[in-house]
């Protein structure tokens, strides 16, 4: 398979009617069932007007992107973003870890990304970051995914 990309994009949400703008990607490189680099970004918004734009960053984060099987908790957002910023690029393909999970474990009580990693055993260990932190989130995929078998 080679490297595989575990993402995960946290935004600022449709508050107050305004676009849900990304404002952190957090990936994490899986090569030979193990995590071998860690990266993060952040991108200027409305909210976070002290970081700069999203596409003026792209070059920086496309290499790590294009071309490589993708792996997010619930595709659905990372995938919605990269479409809109890049509409021509062929992403993936993809691996939905909550997909995944929910068929290997129909009956069990929650498929969040932070349940399934804790009844699993494989809750990510990084100085100063938790749930819902770009950079953590992507760890967590990465490790969910080896543990599913998806990769």
């Amino acid at each position: 398979m080679g490297i595989a990309a575990a993402i995960d994009f946290e935004t600022t949400g449709y508050e107050c009617g305004s676009a849900n703008e990304p404002w952190q990607l957090g990936l994490a490189l899986i090569e030979d069932g193990r995590i071998t680099e860690t990266r993060e970004w952040f991108f200027g918004t409305e909210l976070t007007p002290e970081n700069e734009p999203l596409m003026n960053q792209w070059e920086s984060f496309y290499p790590y992107l294009s071309g490589r099987t993708l792996i997010a908790h619930n595709i659905a957002c990372e995938r919605t973003i990269l479409t809109r910023i890049a509409p021509m690029t062929k992403w993936g393909p993809w691996i939905d870890t909550l997909k995944i999970a929910k068929k290997m474990y129909p009956r069990l009580p929650s498929h969040k990304l932070g349940d399934l990693c804790e009844m699993f055993g494989i809750v990510p260990e990084i100085d100063g970051r938790t749930w819902h932190d770009g950079l953590y989130d992507a760890v967590a995929c990465a490790k969910l995914a080896m543990h599913l078998g998806a990769i």
